[in-house]
């Protein structure tokens, strides 16, 4: 048998059989080559692109709008950028090709009826490089019963190094307030249209919001402001004032604008502040960032009232106060993530997401910082084993909230817009701990 193939192997059938399996072989690896190349590869779109689209509304006539201009600005570090784009007739609108870029922040806006509709700090990434904004405008609810403060959040801390010791502190405050309807929440300020209102207690200095194009503080009413309406879902509101003891009591009461769920206090241990009013139970004790907190948190079996006033007074040793709170160490960014934890998750979780450091930690330098600064700018002074730690909380956060979604314990607008949020600051975190390690 064998003798017989070698007999023909220089046969012209042979060569023949050959040369077609040479032209088939070519031919398989010019259609491999050209469907290679013709045809991008879905890792590499997914790793690299992403789009933000939506749908337009107008819920006061119930209909989708068509050739709806949309404004997609794009913010590049110190500059910015825009893109323009009209709704199809499904009302639709699309943004492509958009870098996933932490560094990069949008802002997508449409103008109707001389009213600006803005959706901002939107952030691509790996985990969500598709985001779907839609507006529903012409129409707004002014019941100020959908509207719920899950948790208002105070930390104390000491005034700034240059403040003359005269029984000041800091005082950051932290809302995280619901939209329950479906509709953007609008309400009047004297004669102004605006988004919300929350009264603050008289004798605040130095007011400084956390987000700065979100709120503003009315000097005459004292009030600080959000002129933007209150968007369906959960929006969290934080600022910064400086405050001052007087006959012994720091008293941070006020008339609630709207219903409220929870108080909580965070008081560094060794001064003497303890809340006067008897809703608020015992305290927990905390170690975060070097320092020990006693954390209050209100104990009332139901949510108090709008248009009630709350006992926010905390009777104190005066002088301790004086002292400026000795010992406790003054970075604004840490003192903020505190309060945007118990915010967001509405004190029940403080102690397992955010006991930063055990006993066994050496201390960090961690540099002292006065102004309220962004997400970002405060990341950038934590330390590495301190973005680890958060970098831990955000994700057992972002568990939380699809265990609370999977049991239905929360609706799927809040679930989208919570996930959506821990998701980009997470991502902004993984970004600040990869310079970190390039350093």
């Amino acid at each position: 048998m064998y003798t017989n193939i070698s007999s023909y192997s220089n046969s012209s059938g042979n060569l023949q059989i050959h040369n077609v399996i040479t032209w088939w072989m070519r031919s398989l690896l010019t259609v491999a080559l050209t469907l290679l190349f013709s045809f991008p590869t879905p890792y590499a779109q997914t790793a690299e692109r992403g789009d933000i689209q939506g749908t337009v509304i107008d819920k006061k006539q119930d209909k989708l709008l068509v050739a709806q201009p949309v404004t997609l600005t794009i913010h590049k570090a110190d500059t910015t950028e825009t893109q323009e784009t009209t709704t199809d007739e499904n009302g639709n609108y699309g943004f492509e090709n958009l870098p996933l870029d932490p560094s990069v922040h949008y802002t997508v806006s449409t103008v109707h009826g001389g009213t600006n509709y803005a959706e901002k700090d939107v952030v691509l990434s790996t985990w969500a490089p598709n985001i779907k904004i839609d507006f529903e405008i012409g129409g707004f609810t002014d019941d100020k019963t959908q509207i719920r403060v899950n948790s208002h959040s105070f930390v104390i801390a000491p005034p700034p190094p240059d403040h003359a010791p005269d029984g000041a502190v800091t005082v950051i405050e932290a809302v995280g307030v619901e939209n329950l309807s479906d509709l953007p929440f609008k309400t009047t300020h004297g004669t102004q249209p605006v988004g919300l209102h929350l009264t603050l207690p008289k004798g605040t200095e130095g007011f400084q919001p956390h987000q700065s194009t979100e709120l503003r503080l009315n000097p005459v009413t004292n009030e600080a402001i959000r002129t933007m309406p209150l968007p369906p879902g959960e929006t969290h509101l934080g600022y910064t004032y400086i405050f001052h003891v007087e006959k012994d009591r720091l008293d941070l009461s006020r008339r609630l604008n709207f219903a409220t769920k929870q108080f909580i206090f965070f008081v560094p241990e060794g001064i003497d502040f303890v809340p006067s009013a008897k809703f608020f139970g015992a305290p927990t004790r905390e170690q975060i960032h070097n320092n020990i907190y006693l954390i209050y948190q209100s104990t009332a079996p139901k949510a108090f009232a709008a248009g009630a006033t709350v006992d926010l007074v905390l009777t104190v040793n005066m002088g301790s106060a004086r002292d400026a709170l000795p010992g406790q160490t003054s970075n604004l960014g840490q003192l903020v993530l505190i309060a945007v934890a118990a915010a967001l998750t509405g004190g029940f979780f403080v102690a397992a997401l955010f006991k930063l450091r055990t006993a066994d930690n050496s201390p960090n330098s961690d540099t002292d910082d006065t102004s309220s600064p962004s997400d970002v700018g405060w990341l950038r002074k934590l330390s590495s084993d301190d973005l680890e730690h958060v970098r831990v909380a955000r994700l057992e956060f972002i568990t939380h909230l699809d265990d609370k979604h999977e049991k239905q314990e929360i609706s799927e607008r809040v679930y989208k817009r919570l996930r959506r949020e821990q998701t980009e600051r997470l991502t902004t975190l993984l970004d600040q701990q990869k310079r970190g390690n390039n350093a």
